[in-house]
């Protein structure tokens, strides 16, 4: 099992020959050897070594039909990561709710489930390995190598070192765990690759509001500066909203996904009860009331990103979850609130490309850790395998 607080996005000149060549295929891919060559900094013949043990393990595959018209041979043959003969697994425990889904060593996942989750208890953690093992089983073939355990662990008041070793225990496979804001960063930094050099802020809102940094060292990236947004003040213009710290005003109980529907049930907008997506489905349909709800809370959380892009200075601005995303309407509303709070100029903003697949897409990601530092070494040999595959 593994705790760091850092997530290394690629590894780069630090990292095993078989690690950098399936980190740059997996990025790349279908590419040849002489290209995996160019982008390593690694000599032909050591990627050629590499490229055969990562095939022999079944990790890399090649692709002759992806090959240039003409050129022939296997050391110019294609590879590709192989999306069909291993898997992850990927575990998002939210509040009331969690995802659990199948995921290729490509980081794409292939089948996943949401259900509802105790409130005042632990996860049934019981209940989700099984629902792992009932998505496996509809993906015949497919070997599990590690899972990955992704939460908000302050907001959700769980013990990460206990909570992963019982589902350790449970599932037989070894589970690496991750913050739920940091994760989220790095799926997007990983799945979005291109013009991700230098620094790279993530601000996320839904039920947690927090931000993380990706900063590209040059010879190796990751996510290693992150912090809650939680109890950051509102603004005078924001309705005072209790707050389990005691205060009134905080972020989180303003403005979560939880606040919201609460203030729509209140205003008589949704009934009792009902989720965020039956206010933003309101708004939708023409109610006003609803969509200034959904409005305000945009114009909030514009403005928080741009102060944190502020004390950060990154070199560009991504935001992230359905408190950003989930109307599209107020996309607008966020951008210009960004704009008249921040004191640095225009900046580079963009929103994810994720939608509520984020979770299980995040979960999936974080397990990808240990299959791209040890390749090889994490291939199972014969006889080798998880209590549920």
């Amino acid at each position: 099992m593994s705790h760091h607080h850092r997530i290394t996005l690629s590894r780069g000149r630090f990292a095993s020959p078989a690690s950098r060549v399936i980190e740059q295929t997996r990025a790349l891919g279908p590419v040849s050897r002489d290209e995996l060559a160019r982008t390593t900094g690694l000599s032909l013949p050591t990627v050629n070594r590499s490229v055969s043990a990562l095939l022999r393990a079944g990790l890399l595959r090649e692709r002759p039909d992806a090959a240039p018209v003409g050129v022939t041979g296997r050391p110019r043959t294609p590879v590709e990561v192989d999306p069909t003969r291993f898997a992850t697994l990927g575990f998002h425990l939210g509040r009331g709710v969690a995802s659990v889904a199948v995921g290729d060593l490509r980081g794409r996942v292939v089948c996943e489930r949401t259900v509802p989750q105790p409130l005042d208890g632990p996860p049934d953690l019981e209940q989700l390995a099984a629902l792992s093992a009932e998505l496996l089983g509809g993906q015949p073939g497919r070997v599990p190598l590690v899972a990955g355990l992704v939460a908000p662990w302050a907001d959700l008041d769980l013990d990460r070192s206990e909570t992963s070793a019982r589902l350790h225990d449970v599932l037989g496979l070894d589970v690496i765990t991750a913050d739920h804001v940091p994760a989220v960063a790095a799926t997007e930094f990983l799945h979005r690759r291109h013009g991700t050099g230098g620094v790279t802020l993530y601000v996320y809102a839904r039920n947690t509001v927090g931000f993380a940094v990706a900063v590209d060292h040059g010879s190796d990236t990751d996510v290693s500066r992150s912090g809650s947004l939680t109890h950051f003040p509102t603004f005078p213009t924001a309705e005072p909203e209790g707050c389990v710290c005691g205060r009134t005003g905080c972020l989180g109980a303003a403005y979560s996904d939880h606040a919201v529907a609460r203030r729509a049930s209140a205003a008589g907008i949704v009934p009792v009860g009902a989720p965020v997506e039956q206010v933003v489905d309101a708004a939708r349909l023409g109610s006003l009331p609803a969509h200034e709800l959904l409005e305000q809370r945009a114009r909030a959380l514009g403005a928080v990103a741009a102060i944190v892009r502020d004390m950060t200075a990154p070199h560009r601005v991504v935001l992230v979850g359905q408190g950003f995303t989930g109307y599209d309407p107020s996309l607008t509303t966020v951008l210009s609130a960004f704009e008249e709070q921040t004191a640095l100029g225009s900046a580079d903003v963009s929103f994810t490309r994720f939608g509520a697949g984020i979770q299980a897409t995040t979960a999936c990601t974080v397990a990808l850790g240990p299959v791209y530092d040890d390749p090889v070494g994490l291939a199972p040999t014969s006889g080798t395998g998880s209590r549920i595959a």
